[in-house]
């Protein structure tokens, strides 16, 4: 966990995936909010939120991949939140077995993985491009950032430790990679375009926490990350 006076961000790995699941808030206030649950999430960050004290305020979705949303509805009930996402996902909300095939059924979810798919979608809020959220005492910066996903987006947050900005970047950018482009809906252009729009800009001081694998820095990717090398030449 890392934290700067009361505020924090605690990370950790869920299901057969392996998404990184993060809990981001303030102690003094009590209050956090948590993003992109998925597989077997939903006892995880119960058990921190109890540990810590601090009430949830909102479910931040950085795109619709069952990956990162597969602990959404039993939490957004158990939490009465709202979930936010980027409209250009809702389809993979609706449908998200479609991320492994767009004709795909319904009916593969229960069949390949279990799932009954109920998502709460009374509790479904739109993230925008520019937007800033004030949620449990931080003020999420929204950049929508397409391209493994039409409606993936990342979170920028100035203010959770001082001097040193922390990027939540999905599966835009990882410690020495990038999101794959090859699901349905996915573009290579619209990526190359996301990474050299919301990430090459950064401070290299940045702290990037990404949707898988290990905490990274913008400074470390811009110098051994091929992708962005190439992108920042």
């Amino acid at each position: 966990m890392l934290r700067s006076h009361s505020r924090f961000v605690e990370g950790f790995a869920t299901g057969m995936w392996q998404s990184n699941c993060y809990l981001l808030g303030d102690l003094s206030e009590r209050t956090c909010v948590v993003v992109d649950p998925g597989q077997d999430a939903a006892t995880r960050v119960s058990q921190r939120l109890a540990a810590h004290d601090v009430t949830c305020e909102a479910i931040l979705l950085t795109h619709g991949h069952l990956d990162h949303l597969w602990a959404v509805p039993e939490l957004a009930g158990e939490l009465d939140v709202p979930v936010w996402l980027h409209p250009q996902d809702r389809w993979l909300w609706d449908e998200p077995q479609r991320a492994f095939g767009e004709d795909l059924p319904a009916a593969v979810l229960q069949q390949q993985f279990g799932v009954v798919w109920d998502p709460p979608t009374e509790r479904l809020e739109s993230l925008a491009d520019g937007q800033t959220l004030q949620r449990a005492g931080l003020a999420v910066a929204v950049r929508h950032t397409p391209g493994h996903t039409p409606g993936s987006c990342v979170f920028l947050l100035d203010d959770l430790r001082p001097d040193e900005p922390v990027l939540i970047s999905g599966d835009l950018l990882f410690a020495g990679s990038v999101g794959r482009t090859d699901f349905p809906r996915g573009s290579w252009e619209q990526q190359a375009q996301s990474l050299a729009r919301a990430v090459l800009p950064l401070a290299d001081e940045t702290l990037v926490l990404p949707g898988h694998g290990p905490e990274t820095t913008v400074e470390a990717e811009r110098t051994g990350n091929a992708f962005l090398a190439e992108l920042h030449r």
